[in-house]
């Protein structure tokens, strides 16, 4: 694919130090910025359940055993001790 595209002055800049620095040519810069930044979003689209155990998110909380089926009895001993509800 033959890509044609216009720079600022800054990205203009700062593609002739990478040039220069890295002895590529624009072709290869690009090539090199598209993996780059390929390889970041990569990274961020990574398996949201992946991503909640790595940061501790699954299995923070503690809870009886059995909450998911008596939640609501519960919930209303404990709104009951804490408002003095009957």
């Amino acid at each position: 694919m033959r890509i044609n595209a216009r720079l600022d002055e800054e990205s203009a800049r700062k593609l002739a130090c990478i040039k220069q620095q890295t002895n590529q040519a624009v072709t290869d810069v690009i090539k090199s910025a598209i993996d780059l930044y390929y390889q970041k979003l990569q990274q961020q689209q990574q398996n949201p359940h992946k991503l909640l155990i790595e940061t501790g998110f699954i299995g923070c909380g503690e809870a009886e055993p059995n909450l998911s089926v008596n939640y609501k009895s519960i919930l209303k001993d404990n709104l009951k001790t804490k408002y003095g509800y009957s």
